[in-house]
């Protein structure tokens, strides 16, 4: 947090850290500043506005890292630093290399930390702040990684999901030659498109199959290479089966011995490593089911967006007060429900002055559930998802992630 900030501001934090929920970092200890950093080092132009990674000695990560003529950044999709902790002894290798604990951005979910690593933005910045944002102009909500309109299949207009889509890559301009190493899936659609388009693709099937890929990708390349991979193996066994399940921590040891083989396929190269986001599991009894509460849903504009951990509220205008008092009788022991503006302002979304349009979207009220607390809704003729593993919110098991670095 800025050290200048209001009394209100200070209150909500304050509010926040009773309730034992982890502030986001933006100021040198986060993903963020890892992104500023890792965008700064493919010779990218990063607004010199933002803060770099500080690394545990004190240095700055660029003064570090500059010297490696290969940089390879492995994103774990949901590798929380608690996680790792906890079972080190299913990943001696990325344990061993294991140098900080580092904050993942507000939301702590995909959509919105892959967003600013592949940016260099905070989310206030490129607006991504959810699995489901709603379009300020349409009213709509999206699903912009599949971008999908929420309850439907349909795609957006393109117009529509240009003002999702309203940053450009950090690596556009980048002076190193830069390699997406993914799964196929992953490197397609309009999100995928927009931000890793401009670089040379790189597929794999298996985990076991990526330290080859980046191997491959780096072979015979002459000149300052950087690498980007990404494994969504554990967020999607995490959310399936629990992130404290037998599948998940074998999934860890997986991806521990894929760390292993990287550094011995390119082992010149410097090899960082990081998460968007941690976990936590969601137990029976513990979802707050929004259509059940017919009275609450007739105040909304517009159905929820964000996260089931953290919920945007749009009210209709005569029921704005009403509504918050009403969620906070009913719900106050499983959420904290929060003006949206006063969220925005304590700097939760990050550093820079949010457009209006990014503002809207977070709507009226924002909704911070509580520890193991998920809050929903469902649209008629829409599926209902029930996940054990659930991230986005502001525990430390979902904020803190680790960083990890070889090579050095």
């Amino acid at each position: 947090m800025n050290s200048g900030l209001d009394s209100g501001v200070s209150q909500l934090a304050t509010l926040l850290r009773e309730n034992d929920m982890c502030l986001p970092d933006y100021q040198g200890q986060g993903l963020f500043n890892l992104a500023v950093s890792l965008g700064r080092l493919s010779g990218s132009p990063v607004s010199p506005a933002y803060r770099e990674l500080q690394l545990p000695d004190g240095r700055l990560a660029g003064e570090s890292w500059g010297r490696f003529e290969k940089v390879v950044f492995l994103l774990v999709d949901g590798l929380g630093d608690a996680f790792l902790a906890t079972h080190r002894d299913l990943a001696p290798h990325l344990w061993r290399d294991r140098v900080a604990q580092l904050s993942s951005v507000f939301p702590s979910t995909t959509a919105t930390a892959i967003t600013t690593v592949q940016t260099a933005e905070p989310p206030a910045v490129h607006g991504l702040l959810g699995w489901f944002v709603q379009d300020t102009d349409s009213g709509l909500v999206v699903a912009p990684l599949p971008m999908r309109l929420r309850g439907s299949q349909a795609a957006p207009s393109q117009a529509l999901m240009a003002r999702l889509l309203r940053v450009p890559p950090v690596w556009r301009e980048a002076t190193r030659q830069i390699h997406i190493v993914t799964l196929p899936a992953l490197s397609e659609g309009p999100f995928s498109t927009h931000h890793l388009g401009i670089a040379n693709i790189h597929h794999y099937g298996q985990i076991t199959e990526l330290p080859d890929a980046v191997a491959a990708a780096l072979q015979g390349q002459r000149g300052a290479q950087y690498v980007y991979a990404y494994t969504p193996e554990l967020d999607r066994v995490a959310h399936l089966s629990g992130i404290d399940s037998a599948a998940a921590r074998q999934t860890l040891a997986q991806i521990d011995a894929a760390y292993a083989q990287l550094r011995r396929s390119v082992p010149d190269a410097l090899v960082v490593v990081s998460a968007d986001h941690g976990f936590i599991d969601n137990p029976p009894g513990r979802q707050i089911d929004l259509e059940r509460y017919p009275d609450l849903v007739a105040m909304l504009s517009a159905p929820l967006s964000g996260e089931s951990r953290a919920a945007y509220c749009h009210v209709k205008s005569s029921c704005v007060a009403e509504f918050g008092a009403r969620m906070r009788d009913r719900f106050g022991d499983a959420l904290v429900v929060l003006p949206s503006e006063a969220v925005c302002r304590a700097g939760l979304f990050g550093p820079g002055s949010m457009s209006p349009e990014i503002r809207q979207r977070c709507g009226d009220w924002i909704l911070l559930a509580r520890e193991g607390w998920v809050v929903r809704d469902r649209l008629p003729g829409e599926a209902e998802v029930s996940m054990l593993g659930v991230h986005g919110g502001l525990s430390a098991a979902e904020m803190q992630i680790p960083l990890i670095v070889g090579g050095v």
